[in-house]
C-alpha cells in the first residue's frame, strides 16, 4: 500500500483528504477582505437602524486586528474559520434582529451583503497555494494515493477556489457541506469522499488546519488525523490531531 511519511513515521494510506481553506489555500489571503467587507456592510446597516453592535464587534465572527484596524488574523474555533454559508447568516442577521429589524429583513440584508462580498472575491480572486502543497500532490498522485477535499464551503464555490489557485484537476474528489446531511465535526464529509474514492476510512489520512476537522477525523475512523499550523499559527485548537504539523515539507508520499 503506498505510504505518508510524516514526523519519521510511514503510514501507509490510499487516500489523503484535505480540508480547503487554511490547508490547501491560504485562509486570510482568501476571507480576510471578505470577512471585513460584510463586517463593514453589517455595521453601516446597524448604524442606520440607530444601533451598534451587540458585544464586541470582533467576536462577531472571530477576526482579530492590528493596533491600527487592520486585520491581523482569526479565530480558528470561531465563526469565519468553522461556519457553513447558513450559519454565518445567521450569526450576522441577529446582530440586525437585535437593533429591531425585523428577521426577514435582516437575513435578506446579510444574503445581500454576501452577494457583494462574493462579487469583490470573483473580480479579486485572491487565493494562493500553501507552500509545498504541489510537490506533496504530485508526490502522492505518482504513489497511487487518491486525493479528495472536504469543505464547510460549497461544492461549487471550493471547484472555483481551487481552479483559481491553479488546483483544478488535481484532485478526484471535492465534496462542500451542501453534498452530505451533516456538515464538520460529523464524519459525513470524510466517508462522502472515501465513498466517492472507493477507499474505506480506515486506508484515509485527513489534513486540516481546524479542531472540527480533526473531531471529523476520528468520528470517520480515519487512519490518522494531521493537524496543520501555517506561518507560525497557533496549535491549541488542534489538539485532537494525531501529529501537528507547520507546513507540507514535512510530509512526503511514496508508493508500495
Amino acid at each position: 500500500m503506498p505510504f505518508l511519511n510524516v514526523s519519521g513515521r510511514s503510514v501507509p494510506c490510499r487516500a489523503i483528504v484535505f480540508d480547503k481553506d487554511g490547508t490547501l489555500l491560504h485562509f486570510l489571503e482568501l476571507w480576510g477582505g471578505w470577512a471585513d467587507d460584510i463586517l463593514e456592510r453589517t455595521e453601516s446597516r446597524l448604524r442606520e437602524a440607530g444601533a451598534v453592535w451587540t458585544g464586541d464587534r470582533e467576536r462577531v465572527m472571530g477576526t482579530l486586528r492590528k493596533p491600527d484596524g487592520t486585520l491581523a488574523d482569526y479565530d480558528r474555533a470561531g465563526p469565519l474559520a468553522l461556519a457553513a454559508a447558513d450559519e454565518m447568516t445567521g450569526v450576522l442577521a441577529w446582530q440586525l434582529y437585535n437593533a429591531g429589524i425585523p428577521w426577514h429583513e435582516s437575513v435578506d440584508a446579510v444574503r445581500g451583503f454576501a452577494r457583494l462580498a462574493d462579487e469583490r472575491l470573483e473580480r479579486e480572486r485572491p487565493v494562493r497555494p500553501l507552500p509545498g502543497l504541489g510537490r506533496l500532490l504530485d508526490e502522492a498522485r505518482g504513489a497511487g494515493i487518491k486525493l479528495a477535499v472536504a469543505t464547510s464551503d460549497g461544492t461549487k464555490a471550493a471547484e472555483k477556489h481551487l481552479l483559481w489557485a491553479g488546483l483544478d484537476g488535481r484532485f478526484d474528489c471535492i465534496a462542500g457541506r451542501d453534498a452530505v446531511p451533516a456538515g464538520k465535526p460529523a464524519p459525513d464529509l470524510v466517508l462522502e469522499c472515501c465513498r466517492r474514492l472507493g477507499v474505506e476510512p480506515g486506508d484515509a489520512i485527513m489534513i486540516g488546519d481546524g479542531g472540527s476537522d480533526m473531531e471529523m477525523a476520528k468520528r470517520a475512523g480515519a487512519a490518522l488525523a494531521i493537524g496543520i499550523a501555517p506561518d507560525g499559527g497557533p496549535r491549541g485548537h488542534l489538539e485532537g490531531a494525531d501529529i501537528i504539523i507547520g507546513g507540507y515539507g514535512e510530509l512526503a508520499a511514496g508508493p508500495v
